[in-house]
């Protein structure tokens, strides 16, 4: 089976935006969520040179869950809105070591048949079983990130016995010249890579779309303003607490917008963010955009 480099990924992504706004709302402002990220655990058992876990005093494991009661309320604020996208359980985590993820899983799907539901795992806990029991639950999108090389692929191609190929990916992170990640310094938390001040300085005066068309929801509800801040230095709303459309249009998320819109990114921690944010979440941005202009906001 193929391995996906950064490249096929975008495609992959672009494919799956333009599909996301084939049919819907242009007018509707809601309809500019193109991506739930939904971070379900604060564990993981790797320390990627690349992440902020890498140093334990930057960002330490903790034994912090979402619960199925929790991803309960979160499917059913989103299927308050006719949600129809893509629901990541990614995060800042490993998933699987959230025990009760598998139930998480069918927990969205359950609520929202018509959105598409993906897991990014580094492999470590996969089983044939646990495979088949995620596809049993109607996951639609296993994604398998290998950080230690392509000989992985050997360990995990028995286990995809019986699974339809299309629903699994293979995404290389392990040698960053021939494949590659879009590496970035996690809103300034990661200092040891190499990515110069330059690399920061001249993003100012471009926009990003991040809060335009992504809702990052951590393990307790929390919507953080952008899945770049390891830091969670903005927490926007809670989805345990208040209503999904007061969060995403609240008065926290347009501030936000209104700088990002005009390429102001000196607000903390944009302005150590190394993110370009225009890769995807065009259409989303003048979503946002057209609303906001209407009701002279």
């Amino acid at each position: 089976m193929a391995v996906n480099n950064k490249d096929d990924f975008l495609k992959h992504r672009i494919e799956q935006e333009e599909k996301h706004f084939a049919t819907g709302d242009p007018k509707n402002p809601l309809a500019s969520i193109l991506t739930v990220e939904v971070n379900t655990t604060e564990l993981c058992n790797r320390t990627c040179v690349f992440c902020p876990r890498h140093d334990p005093k930057v960002y330490p494991n903790r034994n912090l869950h979402m619960t199925v009661k929790g991803a309960t309320v979160i499917a059913d604020q989103l299927r308050s809105i006719a949600f129809k996208g893509k629901v990541s359980l990614s995060g800042f985590g490993e998933n699987l070591l959230n025990p009760e993820f598998k139930r998480i899983v069918s927990t969205f799907k359950q609520r929202l048949p018509k959105a598409t539901v993906e897991c990014n795992t580094n492999g470590d806990r996969l089983t044939k079983e646990v495979i088949d029991d995620l596809f049993l639950r109607h996951l639609d999108f296993l994604y398998i990130n290998l950080y230690d090389g392509p000989e992985q692929i050997d360990h995990f191609e028995p286990m995809l016995v019986d699974i339809d190929r299309s629903k699994v990916k293979y995404r290389a992170h392990y040698n960053e010249e021939d494949y590659g990640l879009f590496i970035n310094n996690r809103s300034g938390t990661i200092d040891w890579l190499n990515i110069d001040e330059e690399d920061i300085t001249k993003l100012q005066g471009k926009r990003c779309h991040y809060p335009f068309y992504k809702m990052f929801v951590d393990w307790n509800g929390d919507v953080l303003f952008c899945s770049n801040d390891w830091g969670k230095e903005h927490v926007v709303g809670n989805l345990l607490q208040e209503d999904i459309r007061n969060v995403w249009l609240g008065k926290e998320m347009r501030k936000i917008r209104k700088r990002l819109a005009k390429g102001d990114r000196t607000h903390s921690p944009c302005d150590k963010c190394s993110v370009n944010g225009t890769l995807f979440g065009e259409k989303s941005f003048n979503i946002i955009q057209d609303y906001e202009s209407s009701n002279n906001r």
